[in-house]
């Protein structure tokens, strides 16, 4: 993927992010690329807040950045379904 590619994957899919939780008030990421084995990984953080909330997703390390946008966004969903806060 171009960075083009990527950036517009990762606003769609925090866009999805913030059209499934509307309360969220901010969606911040970022792309990490490093090297594990001489191989390219990738890893998303995305740091998600509500009032008086605030959510720091570490997506886990992909060999691509699709799946590793992929990976980091359904970790956020997990993670904000099961808080109590997010339910009420």
């Amino acid at each position: 993927m171009d960075a083009d590619s990527i950036r517009a994957r990762i606003e769609h899919e925090t866009a999805g992010l913030r059209a499934r939780y509307p309360q969220m008030t901010r969606c911040d990421s970022a792309l990490c690329q490093g090297k594990e084995n001489g191989r390219a990984r990738y890893s998303l953080y995305l740091d998600l807040r509500w009032p008086d909330r605030q959510v720091l997703v570490s997506g886990p390390a992909r060999d691509d950045a699709a799946a590793a946008i992929d990976a980091a966004c359904h970790a956020a969903r997990e993670r904000i379904d099961q808080a109590t806060w997010a339910s009420r």
